[in-house]
């Protein structure tokens, strides 16, 4: 049987920025800091330098998405983050 440490579950997450770039570095350092790891970034920028920005991560089971989510909405570059999806958990090393 895995170990909870070989386990993650993908979570994906949009955020509404007004600086497109700011916000885009604050989440980026975030999801370093946090030891996170990053399987998707898409960012949108519209005319005023504002974006939609969605980003998934992989993260294990004992990191509560809801908490992720309000820690990357701290950032005042950010208007809004909210969860947009989620995978089932993934065994890393599972046979195919």
């Amino acid at each position: 049987m895995p170990s909870a440490a070989c386990r993650a579950s993908s979570v994906v997450f949009r955020a509404i920025a007004t600086d497109s770039l700011a916000a885009a570095s604050q989440l980026l350092a975030d999801v370093q800091r946090f030891g996170l790891q990053m399987v998707e970034f898409r960012m949108m920028v519209d005319v005023e330098g504002g974006a939609a920005i969605d980003f998934g991560i992989d993260a294990s089971p004992d990191r509560d998405p809801a908490v992720l989510c309000s820690r990357f909405a701290r950032h005042p570059a950010l208007r809004s983050v909210e969860i947009v999806g989620r995978s089932p958990v993934k065994t890393e090393g599972a046979a195919s």
